[in-house]
């Protein structure tokens, strides 16, 4: 199986899949796993990665209503999973068999992650531009 395409951007990938599931029953069985994968049976380093997911997860159901916090911990998740896949292929590719996995058991959850609502109000001569993703703003008007 050919997988050196899907392995560059697993990190993406296996981080939607992880902060979905950060929310979800399966939660401690998803945490586990991940935190077995990254410490490669190194007791000590499980425990720590243990203890990261369990902050990051305590983040997101700590957030105020109407604040969502999922974008900052995607973000470190995302490299920290690509950086795993990067140098070390077998491990990209259990995270990529786990990601699939995961979204074929989970197809709501897949898709509740994704969405992405936005909203804003302009008044007067204000203007608003809304982007998802990275974006950068150039005001000519200003320099």
């Amino acid at each position: 199986m050919d997988v050196s395409g899907e392995l560059a951007t697993v990190g993406v990938a296996g981080a939607s899949a992880l902060v979905a599931a950060m929310m979800s029953d399966g939660w401690r069985g998803v945490r586990d796993w991940v935190a077995r994968l990254l410490g490669q049976g190194q007791g000590e380093a499980e425990a720590r990665h243990v203890a990261r997911l369990d902050r990051d997860r305590e983040l997101l159901a700590a957030a105020p209503e109407g604040e969502d916090r999922s974008g900052a911990v995607l973000a470190s998740w995302t490299v920290r999973l690509q950086d795993l896949a990067d140098e070390d292929q077998e491990a990209g590719r259990a995270l990529l068999e786990f990601v699939n996995r995961w979204r074929e058991q989970n197809p709501e959850a897949g898709e509740k992650a994704s969405v992405v609502r936005q909203s804003a109000k302009a008044s007067g001569k204000a203007r608003i531009n809304q982007v998802g993703g990275s974006q950068t703003v150039i005001n000519p008007g200003r320099s």
